[in-house]
């Protein structure tokens, strides 16, 4: 027995050893990709293709998506990043929420960008996952939700490195909402303590415009530029909490091919929603199993649904 025993834990000594051995041999040609200059691509590639669910090949998934990013191949980058599934690689979603954004896939931006204020501690780029979101609301023409992105970031502590970018983006809320006194405070705040940066420029390029539309027609030697302007209702899209987890299993140009859709669903015994979200100027019908919590529940649905010929992506909304 004492000899099964011994047996045993050799074999299990060995396979660790090999393990450590095979992770350090990863970890230098990982090591080695981000110190060449020439064929540093290829190195990742290596690992990306041939040890893809090794906690290195998940990096390198990550270092080509960046690259694909930098080479405004948004769509590519969106298709490496999607290969990344180990938790502690949680930039993802910041480079997802960027991918998405170059894209015009405002919505799936604001998502990826909430996913990532959720669950990371990296305040330089959750100020940056803060701004991604309010674009993305801009973009969309949802200036009210924008300016509660901006204004939650205002008063949070994330909020250093782009104070001139912050009170710009306020005032071209404000002012394309039609509140132009507002807007007007923004851009005389930001006039006043950054006078030499570039959006000061551009601010005063905004007040000089406003005052040639008529769009202001006031004293504004009279208003106090420093007063706070009172925040409207923080809505849940700005925080990032409560985000739930489901399955998207399709998406649909009519409510009613959505609902069909659903019906299936039940039949499985699977709980859904529907809900509506515009994608390139059009409204589309969102059909998602859920909600879920990790572990698995989710693993066992997901592939209960693709082996019904659903095809699955993992989304988180409210």
């Amino acid at each position: 027995m004492k000899k099964v025993s011994i047996i045993i834990f050799l074999c299990v000594l060995s396979t660790l050893s090999s393990q450590i051995a095979n992770d350090q041999h990863l970890k230098e040609i990982y090591d080695n990709a981000r110190a060449e200059e020439n064929d540093f691509i290829g190195s990742y590639e290596l690992l990306a293709n041939e040890h893809t669910d090794s906690y290195y090949g998940q990096l390198a998934l990550l270092e080509l998506a960046k690259i694909n990013i930098l080479k405004r191949n948004y769509e590519e980058a969106v298709e490496y990043l999607k290969k990344i599934h180990l938790a502690e690689i949680r930039i993802k979603q910041y480079w997802l929420a960027k991918a998405y954004l170059k894209s015009h896939k405002y919505q799936l931006s604001i998502i990826s960008a909430q996913i990532f204020i959720a669950e990371s501690n990296d305040f330089d780029k959750i100020e940056i996952a803060y701004f991604i979101i309010a674009e993305g609301y801009i973009e969309q023409k949802m200036f009210q939700r924008a300016y509660n992105t901006l204004e939650t970031l205002r008063i949070s502590r994330y909020i250093k490195n782009n104070i001139p970018l912050l009170h710009f983006k306020m005032g071209y809320c404000k002012e394309f909402l039609g509140k132009y006194e507002d807007a007007l405070i923004h851009y005389k705040n930001l006039r006043q303590n950054y006078p030499y940066h570039k959006y000061s420029y551009i601010a005063e390029d905004r007040i000089y415009n406003m005052r040639s539309g008529n769009k202001i027609d006031m004293d504004v030697t009279k208003i106090n530029f420093y007063r706070s302007i009172e925040p409207e209702e923080e809505s849940k899209a700005a925080t990032g909490r409560d985000l739930k987890i489901y399955v998207q299993i399709g998406a649909f140009g009519s409510k009613e091919n959505a609902e069909k859709l659903g019906k299936k669903i039940a039949r499985l015994k699977y709980k859904y929603i529907i809900f509506p979200k515009i994608k390139n100027n059009n409204k589309l019908y969102v059909v998602a199993v859920g909600p879920f919590k990790k572990g698995e529940k989710l693993k066992n649905a997901i592939k209960k649904l693709e082996e019904n010929d659903f095809k699955t992506y993992v989304i988180k909304r409210y």
